[in-house]
């Protein structure tokens, strides 16, 4: 469970966290541990020998530890070339975890057949180290969610589970019947060179792939990179969580600008609501929007809900997110928070901004459903705004099942295409902008730029082609596909 774990942080970076990524882990996870159960069997009948059990767990110990050296250059390289998120994460899950999951899949059943020494024990004998192996599982599970991945990256994870396997197989070594104290060299190397890595790792003296720097938070694998913005000498901050594009760029020169085209709609909701006061952010990355609004309009009070505190803490220490009066930051998932929220404080809000898609096949399935943007609704005034990024083409089916979501729920719904405000055809990120109110005659621009963010708006038919999505159905993951 701690292997699969940590190898789900070690592909993020490259594959993401979609249903798809880790459908591919626990399947060939499981497909390897069925095979190594079934070799394991055979070959604890022929050879029935604790050195040779050792000598299995000493060869998982180092193939382990290749895994945490070669995962990075290897996932680099199928990133690039793999046709689609279903192939690139399956060939990832084989070539990283099929092998030390096969071998690590012997040892249950070797076991069994050394412990096997009364025939009419057998069944006290398997069900005991059955239960020992379902409480190792459930062990394996509460200290890799809870306790490594806090404390470590996913990188030295893997050292760690490599420097123990060693451990047990010098200790198997040295307390089998040969009993010489040689035969524990070789596994016992396996662990001070893991927890040498490990450490190294930690330091960050190891090289990492892709270069930038890799921080690892309780629930995402984060890339932070500089680069130069295009068609200027500026630079640009990036964070990434996935793959397939940023979450957040930030100028590193005036942090509170705003880079991103997308991001700038959301000015949109002060030009539908001039005396909006309380704004709601349901999803934090960089922070740029709440930043944007600090800066430009002081008066209003921003509340941020951000699933990750890692999150928060690498925005801070590299995004120039600071605390001021009136922000405050949640860290919990959004929909919990609406739920709660709505039941308390109905019309507490003036906005509510909505960007807790990690990338176009990333997607919260539980944020884009009736239910969900009923409790928004709820949560708004009653003439608010509610404004949303989706990154989709208008005339794909993703995009119609979260509009006619949102459509359930608001009277008046708006569409903005960010990049190319006149094609349906083309991926984009896409605003959709909800009025709690019915829709009034369109006010005067204010300002230059609300009056560019206008000039978005789309004004051809739409029909959406498919029913809203609910939370016992909204198959986000099948309409991502190939988009």
């Amino acid at each position: 469970m701690v292997l699969e774990m940590a190898g789900s942080r070690v592909v993020a970076p490259y594959m993401g966290t979609s249903l798809i990524v880790w459908t591919s882990l626990i399947g060939v996870i499981m497909l390897s541990l069925t095979v190594g159960y079934w070799m394991g069997g055979v070959i604890s009948d022929k050879y029935p020998k604790s050195g040779l059990l050792a000598w299995i767990i000493g060869t998982a110990a180092l193939v382990t530890a290749l895994v945490a050296l070669i995962a990075n250059p290897l996932l680099d390289s199928l990133s690039k070339g793999a046709s689609n998120i279903y192939i690139g994460s399956i060939i990832a899950a084989i070539c990283l975890f099929s092998l030390p999951s096969a071998l690590l899949g012997t040892v249950s059943p070797f076991v069994v057949r050394l412990a096997m020494g009364n025939l009419g024990k057998a069944g006290s004998t398997v069900g005991r180290f059955s239960a020992l192996s379902s409480a190792g599982s459930i062990l394996g599970t509460f200290l890799g969610g809870f306790v490594l991945i806090s404390l470590f990256s996913s990188r030295t994870i893997l050292f760690i589970v490599a420097a123990v396997l060693g451990l047990v197989a010098s200790l198997l070594s040295y307390g089998g019947r040969a009993g010489k104290i040689a035969k524990t060299i070789p596994p016992l190397v396996v662990a001070i060179m893991s927890v040498s890595l490990g450490i190294l790792n930690e330091a960050g003296v190891l090289p990492m792939t892709p270069i930038g720097l890799n921080v690892d938070t309780q629930y995402n694998s984060v890339r932070i990179m500089d680069v130069n913005a295009f068609g200027s000498g500026r630079k640009i901050r990036i964070l990434q969580t996935d793959p397939m594009g940023a979450q957040s760029l930030m100028y590193i020169d005036k942090p509170s600008e705003l880079y991103s085209d997308y991001t700038k709609f959301y000015d949109l909701a002060f030009h539908y609501k001039p005396d909006a006061k309380r704004v709601l952010m349901l999803g934090g990355g960089g922070y740029c929007v709440p930043k944007h609004i600090t800066a430009t309009r002081p008066e209003v009070s921003v509340d941020i809900v951000e699933l990750d505190p890692g999150i928060t803490d690498i925005a801070r220490e590299y995004f120039y997110l600071s605390d001021r009066p009136g922000q405050a930051i949640y860290h919990e998932d959004a929909r919990m928070f609406l739920n709660r929220e709505a039941i308390s404080s109905k019309g507490k809000y003036d906005a509510i901004f909505e960007d807790v898609f990690g990338s176009s096949y990333n997607i919260p399935f539980h944020m884009t459903t009736v239910e969900c943007m009923s409790r928004i609704r709820d949560l708004l005034s009653p003439d608010g705004v509610f404004v949303v990024n989706i990154i989709s083409s208008i005339d794909h089916n993703l995009f119609s099942g979260i509009y006619s979501s949102v459509s359930a729920s608001f009277p008046t719904v708006m569409i903005f295409p960010a990049t190319y405000p006149n094609d349906a055809s083309r991926r984009q990120n896409i605003m959709i902008v909800a009025l709690a109110a019915k829709s009034s005659p369109e006010a005067v621009p204010e300002s230059a730029h609300i009056e560019s963010l206008l000039a978005h708006k789309w004004t051809r038919p739409f029909s959406p082609k498919i029913a809203a999505f609910t939370d016992t159905f909204a198959p986000v993951e099948k309409y991502t596909i190939g988009m």
